[in-house]
C-alpha cells in the first residue's frame, strides 16, 4: 500500500513540463494517497491549480536556482505564498 507518491512534471525525456498530464495522473490514485507534484513549478498560481485538483505538497528548485538570489527568491516565494493560504 502506497501512502506517498510523487508526481514529476517534466517529462524526463523531451524535459517537457504538463501540469495537466501531472492533475490526470492523480487522478488515478486513491483518494487517501497523498500527491506531491514535482519539477517545472514556476507560480503561486500553479500551486493553488495543484491543491485544487488534489495535490497536498510540491517540490521545487529550479526556479530558484536560475535566480541572482535564490534564497531570497525563495523567501519572498514563500511570503507570497502565506499570504494566500491566510
Amino acid at each position: 500500500e502506497i501512502d506517498l507518491i510523487g508526481i514529476n512534471n517534466r517529462n524526463l525525456n523531451s524535459f517537457e513540463v504538463s501540469v495537466q498530464n501531472s492533475i490526470d495522473l492523480a487522478k488515478e490514485l486513491p483518494d487517501a494517497t497523498i500527491k506531491i507534484a514535482e519539477s517545472g513549478i514556476h507560480s503561486l498560481e500553479t500551486l493553488i491549480e495543484f491543491k485544487n485538483n488534489g495535490f497536498q505538497g510540491f517540490l521545487m528548485g529550479e526556479y530558484f536556482m536560475k535566480t541572482q538570489n535564490p534564497g531570497e527568491t525563495c523567501q519572498q516565494f514563500i511570503q507570497d505564498l502565506n499570504s494566500l493560504t491566510k
